[in-house]
């Protein structure tokens, strides 16, 4: 209670109350009597002053009061979730400071602020900050609940001035729906007549059309004393069981059916039941076991870089010379423990510069000792190794590329091995391919042998201090005539490279398999003893599978078949047995080539079976329930269930004890220790001062931009608008710092949509690592996420780690850390189980870090920043430096007409304008009104960050106003020409 007003403030009219508030700096309209709309029809641009306010009183004196926004700023919460509308009306507070409170129907909120510089409507979810052009009731009766607005904190803007209200603008305002994030829509749809029933207590309570609960009235009862009785103890006041009761009792009345009895007896709710339940509330708040409402802001789990590049490079330089010290008293014989160092280090910091400068001086030591030297270098792809090689040649080394058979020659275009089948039955049959396939010890040589180019390719290889390979080489090895290699050094993240799925074995088809082969050449001959044992353990385990049925294999469904460990190794060995050489040699004739590629054939299915029993083997061994690893499938088209093995492949054997370098500017240990297991990490994290990053939140996910086959034309027009609305916001920001570059990554399928926009160049995600070529862009949007659906991550999960994830994803809160020194939080996707998580955050986080890193922002100054925006719903470790969401940020109405040519604020003009945004004069209105582009709002010189030209013209005939158009490029004669090519010739121009 303030100044003698009860919360309910009284019943106040317009004619009472009207002058002191404006007096007060407010603008009060008169609004019809128990509705929200105002009484005036031209209400958004009339002038208030005194002379208005006496002629309305007299006119109007029953009316109740609404309040004109603009200077004054209203903050509507339309939540019907107690504890959401709660921790939005907190962190409104905690970021804009403690103010006057509206309530209509509770838990629903309205906070009061002010503006110095008015702005248009703002929304997102079920928040909305009214602005220029809009109003609320502040005194009268509510439509819904027929009783009397009520100012809960007690003070209103009869007491409290406009001046006195805490100041907000445009960019704090953004930055708070983008921390409020989706609200829960469900709750507020729930009004809907059409809503399913649900059961007192299962959940969501139900409403009926009017939006008052029909079930589940005890539970908002308990929750409506819940909050009022926090109210008051977070307030410090002391407790008042009736006054708490007579709130609570008149909120609950107001916001539910009071009309059924209690589910429990006959009779209905009353005043008492609020007072028990107040009681209730404040029992538990002496014992201490109250719940507290949790509205704080999310800790950020990262901390803000503050190491400079100067001193990030200098730490570099020390680590890497230090590691090749280590490497050096290795290879003499010194040290202990094998050197393999990891580095993550900011992206742009030069860290494969400086290890190239350091290992080409470490080569040249070690070759002078004559100690192994050569250095062997791992990158991302084929292309990303040639462009590696040419850096490593421009320093002074002699570099070659290896280039897989399957390969093209990167100058001539030429297959580098034209006999690929030679190639594949030697690798099915685990073979050499190069005594095999290529040239044999007793000289036999494939045909192409002689102008070879891949033979070529490896006569470089051998010759070569420094190899440059793409990352399949670090498990399929490399084959060299003596071993001097040096070190191993992997650029950038290959853990992703290492999946190996194998597939092809049905469960009913397991005891089926060929038996034959045992012994040799044999055929049918081998030991009967092994054969009858490998059929037995194929029988156990094909019975295992069946009663396993489709998911994760688990333990208990091995152990129940009377397996074991013993038995899966001996049965992995049995396999083996049967492997028989294919007699594989360079130049085979072509009737014994199609003997020995069958019996290759049937060498590669040996081995995937041997494969499967020794990972039966370690699910056995290990004290996991169930395997990651090891999936049997929903049956097929026959009923028959596949089962599928997905494991991390480790590094080949002839790659196996080497020194190795691992550089990545987002490495994960607990990944890439998987491949490199001797790996000791080392991190540098340098700070960006002249990287600004903008954060818009929303919806960009893949169901929400790009096309897919099989949709009903509403959701490919969904989709469609959500995707063209990403353009525009392209062509917008591309023309405000045109002439500069921009870049833009998003996923594949959708970057044609901004291929032709001028100065702006397209990637897409899981393509740009270790790209350097846009070190100068002005501007980097990221649109979207590389997120793995959640099968396919639960998946890669049991692959990576031999581990079945439990949980699924989950909206979380995450705290970023603000340019400002404020922390904010964001809604974001995780995953419940902390290992998927953690390959999730590198598949779509990491992935959004190479993408910002492609801008190199650690390297840029004051001369040329790099801007930065991120739409996308992911917290990156970042220093932001504004934080907004979709809904506000989406091109408008204006926009669109600018990008066009040319805007006008005249919605029919604008429709012959613009005939392709809009139908007709009306639609072009109705869009003119959601923007908040109404009468009384005029359009700036100046917007959103973008200096615009104008006019004000007048058309040609009677009763014509003044309008005013505005364009982007080109002179004021350009734009007159456009506006006259679509409206006639106009009777009056002035540029302004």
């Amino acid at each position: 209670m303030a100044a003698g007003r009860p919360e309910g403030a009284g019943k106040i009219t317009f004619s009472n109350a009207a002058e002191q508030l404006l007096d007060n700096g407010y603008e009060p309209i008169p609004v019809k009597p128990g509705q929200k709309a105002p009484a005036l029809s031209r209400w958004t641009s009339v002038v208030i002053d005194e002379a208005a306010i006496e002629t309305w009183r007299v006119r109007h004196s029953s009316c109740g009061v609404g309040l004109r926004t603009g200077h004054l700023i209203g903050i509507d919460i339309d939540i019907l979730g107690p504890d959401r509308a709660h921790a939005a009306q907190t962190l409104a507070m905690e970021r804009f400071g403690e103010t006057l409170v509206r309530v209509g129907r509770w838990p629903k909120h309205l906070l009061l602020y002010r503006t110095d510089t008015p702005f248009t409507k703002m929304k997102a979810g079920q928040v909305e900050i009214l602005g220029l052009g809009q109003q609320f009731v502040a005194f009268g009766l509510h439509p819904g609940t027929g009783r009397q607005y009520s100012w809960p904190l007690g003070e209103t803007p009869l007491e409290v001035p406009l001046s006195d209200l805490p100041v907000i603008d445009q960019t704090a305002a953004a930055a708070f729906l983008a921390e409020i994030g989706p609200t829960d829509h469900q709750l507020n749809a729930s009004s809907g007549a059409g809503r399913r029933r649900k059961a007192a207590g299962s959940g969501d309570p139900v409403r009926d059309a009017q939006g008052r609960i029909t079930d589940g009235r005890d539970a908002w009862l308990s929750q409506i004393a819940f909050h009022a009785v926090q109210d008051v103890l977070e307030a410090g006041d002391v407790p008042d069981v009736n006054q708490l009761a007579v709130q609570v009792w008149q909120r609950f009345a107001g916001s539910s059916d009071l009309s059924r009895p209690k589910q429990d007896g006959a009779r209905a709710y009353d005043f008492s039941d609020a007072a028990r339940k107040v009681q209730d509330k404040l029992r538990l708040a002496r014992d201490g076991r109250l719940p507290p409402r949790d509205t704080t802001t999310q800790e950020p789990e990262y901390e803000a870089p503050t190491l400079s590049v100067e001193d990030g490079r200098a730490q570099l330089a020390a680590l890497l010379h230090t590691f090749c010290e280590q490497v050096q008293v290795w290879h003499q014989g010194g040290g202990d423990r094998l050197p393999a160092l990891g580095i993550r280090a900011t992206v742009g910091l030069g860290k494969s510069r400086v290890a190239r400068d350091n290992l080409i001086s470490l080569a040249a030591d070690l070759r002078a000792q004559g100690l192994p030297h050569r250095i062997l270098v791992f990158t991302a792809s084929h292309a990303l190794a040639e462009e590696t090689a040419a850096s490593w040649q421009a320093a002074g080394a002699n570099v070659a590329v290896l280039r897989g058979y399957e390969r093209n020659d990167p100058i001539s275009g030429a297959p580098m091995c034209r006999d690929l089948d030679a190639v594949r039955a030697a690798l099915a049959s685990a073979q050499k391919v190069r005594e095999s396939a290529c040239s044999g010890a007793n000289g036999a040589k494939c045909q192409f042998f002689d102008g070879c180019l891949k033979q070529r390719n490896l006569r470089d290889v051998a010759a070569a201090d420094v190899v440059v390979a793409p990352y399949d080489a670090l498990f399929s090895g490399l084959a060299f005539e003596r071993d001097d290699v040096a070190l191993l050094m992997v650029d950038e993240g290959c853990w992703a490279r290492a999946l190996e799925q194998l597939s092809g074995v049905f469960v009913e088809n397991i005891p089926d398999e060929l038996i034959a082969g045992m012994g040799g050449d044999q055929i049918g001959r081998g030991p009967v003893g092994a054969m009858a044992d490998l059929m037995v353990f194929r029988g156990k385990v094909a019975a295992a599978l069946v009663a396993n049925g489709p998911g994760p294999v688990s333990r208990t469904a091995l152990q129940e078949a009377d397996l074991t460990v013993d038995d899966c190794q001996r049965a992995a060995q049995l396999e083996r047995w049967r492997l028989r050489d294919a007699k594989l040699y360079p130049g085979m004739p072509t009737a014994e080539r199609r003997n020995a590629f069958r019996i290759a054939a049937g060498n590669a299915r040996i081995l995937l079976l041997a494969a499967l029993w020794q990972s039966l083997a370690n699910l056995l061994a290990s004290s996991n329930e169930a395997s990651g690893q090891l999936l049997i499938k929903e049956p097929d088209a026959s009923g028959r269930h596949e089962v599928t093995l997905r494991r991390v492949r480790g590094l080949h054997e002839s790659l196996r004890g080497k020194p190795v370098l691992h550089l990545d500017a987002t490495m994960r240990p607990a990944i890439v220790q998987r491949i490199l297991p001797d790996l000791e990490a080392d991190l540098i994290d340098v700070a960006a001062p002249h990287m600004q990053v903008r954060m818009v939140s929303g919806s960009f996910g893949k169901s929400m931009l790009c096309p897919a086959s099989g949709l009903v034309p509403e959701e490919a027009a969904r989709r469609a608008n959500r995707l063209q609305e990403c353009v525009e916001y392209v062509q917008w920001h591309a023309r405000r710092v045109f002439p500069g570059r921009v870049l833009v990554v998003t996923y594949k399928s959708i970057e044609a949509a901004f291929a032709d926009i001028p100065n702006v160049e397209v990637a897409h995600f899981n393509a740009i690592a270790g790209l350097d070529c846009y070190n100068d862009v002005g501007l980097l949007i990221s649109i979207g996420r590389p997120l793995p659906p959640s099968q396919e991550l639960e998946a890669l999960t049991g692959a990576y780690f031999g581990h079945v994830p439990q949980g699924r994803y989950r909206r979380d809160v995450a705290g970023i850390r603000m340019r400002s020194g404020q922390n904010r939080s964001l809604g974001v996707l995780r995953h419940e189980d902390e290992l998927a998580e953690t390959l999730r955050a590198a598949i779509c986080d990491d992935e959004l870090i190479q993408v910002i890193g492609r801008g190199r922002g650690v390297n840029r100054t004051i001369q040329n920043p790099l801007e930065v925006h991120v739409l996308s719903d992911v917290v990156l470790p970042l220093v932001y430096d504004r934080l907004t969401t979709w809904d506000v940020e989406r091109p408008d109405v204006l926009q669109r007409m600018l990008l066009a040519g040319v805007a006008v604020d005249s919605p029919a003009d604008a429709a012959a304008l613009h005939s392709q945004l809009f139908k007709n004069g009306h639609q072009a209105k109705m869009a003119f009104e959601r923007g908040g582009f109404k009468a009384q709002n005029p359009m700036n010189s100046s917007y959103r960050e973008m200096c615009l030209k104008s006019a004000a013209y007048k058309r040609a005939g009677r009763g014509r106003g003044w309008q005013r158009a505005m364009w982007i490029d080109g002179d004021a004669a350009t734009a007159r020409q456009r506006l006259e090519a679509a409206l006639g010739d106009l009777a009056l121009w002035q540029p302004e």
